[in-house]
């Protein structure tokens, strides 16, 4: 993933199909493969991925939430959604599954779900520590809070 921090994309790719391809069976490789495939918009491929991660490891929160992502992109709502809640019940207290669930609701029209889902965010993201605050995380909070009014 130093490639990826790097955004060298094909080199990142390149290194992790070949740490696929000595051990098929770490699932933290295809979770990191779909990152990078999410990342360069290769949705398809993301989507490959996080199922390959999810079906290696099934109780990682994070492979739902970006499977729900990549399901959104590809067109697909409802699985999107699905997608979504399960990682919810993973993961309750994670303010970036709420978060990027409210995303992906509000672009779809549905604000007042989109609002609820944003509300348990800040919640949660007001407990945080300053330093699991992450700065990309802030960006979109800013930009929905705002389209929320």
């Amino acid at each position: 993933m130093c490639f990826f921090g790097k955004q060298k994309y094909v080199a990142a790719i390149a290194c992790l199909k070949r740490a696929l391809y000595l051990d098929p069976f770490q699932w933290i490789v295809a979770f990191n493969l779909g990152l990078v495939h999410l990342n360069t918009k290769q949705n398809a491929s993301a989507y490959h991925y996080f199922s390959m991660a999810i079906n290696l490891k099934a109780d990682f929160s994070n492979s739902y939430m970006y499977l729900g992502i990549t399901l959104n992109r590809l067109g697909d709502f409802e699985s999107s959604c699905q997608a979504f809640q399960k990682a919810l019940r993973l993961e309750s207290g994670d303010c970036t599954i709420y978060l990027n669930y409210a995303l992906v609701l509000f672009n779809n029209g549905l604000i007042e779900p989109s609002k609820q889902m944003f509300e348990r965010s800040e919640t949660i993201f007001e407990e945080l520590e300053e330093d699991d605050k992450e700065p990309e995380m802030l960006d979109q909070r800013e930009l929905l809070a705002e389209k929320l009014g």
